[in-house]
């Protein structure tokens, strides 16, 4: 496997751990759904920015994880959700 389709792999194996549906992460990233889709399909990757971007917020839910506040046990709003969820991304880059 190459290291493109390794960090792609990890990115949803994060969100499905973190229980963090497409959508909210598309909202987190500023990455479109479309883009995560076809990332996911294999299509190929042309913003290593973004990849690298998106990486490094699956990496976060995934300490998020191991820290104990992902999944979210809350029924939240949308934007509570994802808000929350920033909150995690930007509160593990110190963990």
């Amino acid at each position: 496997m190459s290291q493109i389709s390794d960090k792609v792999g990890y990115i949803f194996d994060a969100l499905e751990k973190s229980c963090v549906s497409m959508t909210d992460f598309s909202k987190i990233t500023r990455i479109s759904r479309e883009t995560l889709y076809r990332w996911r399909n294999g299509n190929m990757i042309k913003d290593m920015l973004r990849l690298d971007f998106a990486y490094t917020a699956a990496n976060r839910l995934e300490k998020g994880c191991r820290n104990g506040v992902l999944p979210l046990t809350d029924k939240l709003k949308k934007e509570a959700r994802v808000q929350r969820l920033r909150r995690i991304i930007a509160d593990m880059a110190s963990k």
